[in-house]
This record gives C-alpha cells, sequence and structure tokens, in this order.
C-alpha cells in the first residue's frame, strides 16, 4: 500500500511551524524479521483496579509440554506491560488480579475473557477501563512500524486513544515546547474509545493541547515532552485522577513504558504534619506550633496553634515554589525560616515536621566535645521536614501504605515492618519494608487484617518497639502509617494510621 503524505495547516495561518506530519494507514516498508512473531500489550486505565495480570493460553482444553501457557506480571493503574512475544495464531486471555498471597493463575480472581488473533508485525493492544468489577475492554490491532525514513528523517510515530467518558470527541494539537497554542498544529480528532490511524512527526520536544471538539477553547496543556528516538507511541487521553481542575491526563506510552503528562497549569494541594517531639532541646516548644506559608508577595496561609500528632488543613494553590516558616505558638521562637515548599502540579503533598537531635559545634570544626573529657559537649534539636505526596491510586482490592519513620533514636537507624497474616508469625511474613529514620517508603497490600509490627536491631537484639491492628476492605483509603516517639509507651515509640486524604 503507498503511503499518504498529508502537510497539516497550522490552527494560526499567520504562522508555519516546520512539523510535517505523514498520515499512514497500514504503511512502512515491511519487516526484515522472518520469524512469525506477533505481540502482546496490556494498558490498565481502570482507575480502581488493583494490579492487573494478562494470561494467555493456546488451549483452554489442553495442558500439554509444548503448549503456550504464561501470565504475566502485573500491571498498575496508568501502567502498561512490555511488548510480549508470542507466535502467530490465535489463543485465549484472560484479565484477573490477586486475591490471595499466591499470584498463580488459579488463584486469580478473572475480570475478563476472550480469544484474540496474533498477527506476525503486529501489536494486539489491549486497554482494561472503566470500574473493574465490570470493566470495558478496548483490543487494537496496531502495526509494527519498520520504516527506514523514520530514521533518515528523524521522525517518530503516534496514535491517539481517547477515553474520557465525559468527552466523545476531542481535537490534540502540538506545539514545540519554546511556542504556544497560537502556533500548534492540528494533529487529530480523537473519538471516544476510538485508536487513531499512524501519524508521524519530526523528533524534538513538544507540548500537546486539548481542545474540545472543532473548538479553540484548551482544557488541558500537557508539560513538555521530549520525542527523541525511532519509535511508537499511543498518546492516551484519559480523566484526571489528581487535584487539578483540568480535566484530562496524558499518557505517553512507549515501548519501554508510561510518561503521565500532567496539566502544566494544574493546581496542587499542600498540608502538614506536627511530629515535632516534646523534648529537652527545643526551646520555647511545648507541643504547638505556627506554619506560615508565603504563596506570593502579598498572599499567606497560615495555620495556627497546629498541635502534636496533628495535620493542618488542606490547601490548594497553583503548582510551583514556595517559602513557608516555623514557629513556637507560645513565644514566636522561629525553628524553620524561609524553607522551601516546592508543589508539583496536579500533585497532593503532606509536608511531616519532625525534631532531629544533633550534637552542638558552635565553631564548625567538626569537633564535639572541645575539652576531650569524652562526652558531647551537648544537644540541639533542629526542626526538619520530610515531604510526602499522596497516592492518587483509587484500587478497591488493595491499598498503598506509605510508611513515615519520624524516630530519632541513637540505638537504632532503621526500623522493619512486618504485616502478618493470620497463618503466618513475623519470621514467615511475605509482606515487609525497612524504612531509615527521616525516610518514607511504601508498600501495596492485599485486602485483609494485617498484625503489625515495628522492629529494629537494638544491640544485636531485634526489638519489638510497639505493634498494632490493621484491617483493610473495599472501603479503606490509601494510609500513613507514621512512626513516631511516645514518651507513654513502654518502649518510647507508637505507630498511628491515618487516611492518606484526610478530607475525602
Amino acid at each position: 500500500m503507498k503511503c499518504k503524505s498529508v502537510l497539516l495547516k497550522p490552527f494560526n495561518p499567520m504562522v508555519y511551524l516546520c512539523l510535517v506530519i505523514l498520515a499512514l494507514s497500514g504503511c512502512g516498508s515491511g519487516s526484515s524479521d522472518e520469524d512469525n512473531n506477533g505481540y502482546i500489550k496490556l494498558y490498565n486505565a481502570s482507575s480502581n483496579a488493583p494490579g492487573i495480570f494478562l494470561t494467555v493460553d493456546e488451549n483452554l482444553d489442553e495442558d500439554t509440554v509444548d503448549e503456550i501457557e504464561v501470565t504475566y506480571n502485573s500491571v498498575a493503574y496508568t501502567k502498561v506491560s512490555a511488548n510480549n512475544a508470542l507466535d502467530k495464531g490465535t489463543y485465549y486471555i484472560e484479565l484477573a488480579w490477586q486475591d490471595e498471597e499466591s499470584s498463580a493463575r488459579s488463584d486469580l480472581e478473572i475480570v475478563y475473557e476472550d480469544s484474540v488473533k496474533i498477527v506476525k508485525d503486529q501489536i494486539k493492544f489491549i486497554a482494561l477501563m472503566g470500574d473493574v468489577r465490570e470493566p470495558t475492554v478496548l483490543q487494537f490491532d496496531i502495526d509494527l512500524v519498520d520504516d527506514d525514513g523514520d530514521d533518515d528523517n528523524d521522525l517518530f510515530n503516534v496514535r491517539l486513544l481517547n477515553i474520557h467518558p465525559s468527552y466523545q470527541s476531542v481535537d490534540l494539537y502540538m506545539s514545540k515546547d519554546n511556542e504556544t497554542f497560537n502556533e500548534a498544529i492540528l494533529i487529530d480528532t480523537a473519538g471516544f474509545q476510538a485508536l487513531s490511524d499512524n501519524i508521524k512527526v519530526e523528533q524534538d520536544q513538544y507540548i500537546y493541547y486539548v481542545t474540545p471538539a472543532g473548538s479553540t477553547e484548551v482544557i488541558y496543556t500537557s508539560v513538555d515532552q521530549t520525542y527523541s528516538a525511532v519509535s511508537q507511541y499511543v498518546i492516551v487521553l484519559r480523566e484526571n485522577t489528581g487535584v487539578g481542575s483540568s480535566p484530562f491526563t496524558i499518557d505517553s506510552i512507549g515501548v519501554n513504558g508510561v510518561t503521565e503528562l500532567e496539566d502544566v497549569d494544574s493546581e496542587a494541594k499542600f498540608s502538614f504534619y506536627n511530629g515535632i517531639a516534646l523534648n529537652d532541646y527545643l526551646p520555647d516548644y511545648f507541643g504547638e506550633i505556627d506554619v506560615e506559608v508565603k504563596l506570593d508577595g502579598q498572599s499567606e496561609v497560615k495555620f495556627s496553634q497546629l498541635g502534636l500528632n496533628q495535620f493542618s488543613d488542606t490547601t490548594i494553590t497553583s503548582n510551583g515554589d514556595y517559602d513557608f516558616y516555623v514557629s513556637s505558638s507560645n513565644t514566636n521562637k522561629l525553628y524553620v525560616n524561609n524553607a522551601l515548599l516546592s508543589l508539583q502540579e496536579n500533585a497532593d503533598n503532606t509536608l511531616f515536621l519532625y525534631g532531629k537531635k544533633d550534637p552542638i559545634d558552635d565553631d564548625n570544626d567538626g569537633d564535639i566535645d572541645e575539652n576531650n573529657d569524652g562526652i558531647v559537649d551537648g544537644y540541639e534539636t533542629t526542626v526538619k521536614t520530610l515531604t510526602v505526596t499522596k497516592s492518587s491510586s483509587a484500587s478497591i482490592y488493595s491499598h498503598g501504605i506509605k510508611v513515615i519513620n519520624l524516630a530519632d533514636s541513637d540505638d537504632f537507624s532503621r526500623v522493619t515492618f512486618y504485616f502478618v497474616l493470620s497463618d503466618e508469625i513475623i519470621a514467615t511474613a511475605a509482606n515487609k519494608i525497612s524504612v531509615l529514620q527521616e525516610n518514607s517508603a511504601s508498600v501495596n497490600l492485599l485486602n485483609n487484617t494485617y498484625n503489625v509490627y515495628a522492629i529494629a536491631p537494638i544491640d544485636g537484639t531485634d526489638i519489638k518497639l510497639t505493634s498494632m491492628y490493621m484491617v483493610l476492605n473495599e472501603d479503606s483509603k490509601e494510609q500513613y502509617l507514621i512512626f513516631e516517639a511516645d514518651p507513654s509507651a513502654s518502649s518510647g515509640y507508637k505507630m498511628t494510621l491515618v487516611n492518606q486524604k484526610t478530607d475525602d
């Protein structure tokens, strides 16, 4: 088939954008590979789904040595599998999620079954979307592009897929990264759940713009994205699940994964948590702080008398870089001065404030025992900040736990958190995570009942610092597990479990 070249006119007829787009339908020079391989690829676009497993089976009724039967690694929300090679032919597929500790095929909960035909030099692209309990599954055949002209002319390949349920049709424009919508070119109109023909574009840095079909009202402007290699991309226009007001987010799906492109103008949210423990080395602190954020030269947000182990209200504002200050509510003594609050677009951040005891070194010579008596001359507590971005996941069958370690101890440097099921003991627990002091880490857990233990090595012995009981079910939210000092506890520490999105 002969390829048709189309030079698209720019949106603004007064401005010429040196971008040539060739609209292709099944075009290419053909593969030089003589094998029979085709490919299958899974994209998980179901916002309340956990990781989804794809199983491919050559024959459901037989189980022979030569039969192809494989279950690929799970694919999380907004993520994509690799291009998995298969011999051409017809196969049965299953999409499923893991509802037990085993990820064996027989233990997975199936949400979709079908047969598919794998064609040589084609990618069978499968997109799971909607509610995972009754999902919509889209299937598309994408020709592998093998065009020597792409390399000679520094081109890359793009297809559009609109899966936003509230927009039956939208227009996608592109401009160079140093230009605006005035210079943008209409790439194509994307119908709901329809994959466009292949489009060839010059390699460069680009900005995407989304408008309602036939309109010039921009409802989404992407951060810039670099395309510097001969490759194939599916540009997915999907519903924004972040905190920004733009209705869209773009997933740029390439061979090696997904790049999420937020709206450059998306708002951001932030809140503070007072985890500053009472101690003798922080003068004038009695458990309450004032936090002031300078949003610009004139306006500010202030949280007054933020108590120990309390979260502030959540504030939404433009993304960008701001300053914040922390002081004693009782004496106004300044603990944090002109600290950076950097808010990324579409993100919801919690800033955990905590105290860190350090030896005093007034002359900054590195010597904390000036009189050489073998005793540290003195200590002081510095107020520090640990910034954590809340998860945007809404999975109903599994939940993310962000563990926040605010401990300040000379006896240990890290704590291991064990999530123990009823048929396990600590030594056999499948789910555990080790977190350094002043750090955070994440673990994803299936719905179940867990005994949670915080254990640290002290003088060569593992010590159980504290424990708690935790139940996760379909109504649960993504959680913070906060580990911090508690003078009233026998070990001096406690764990607290709170919803990441406290305003839900």
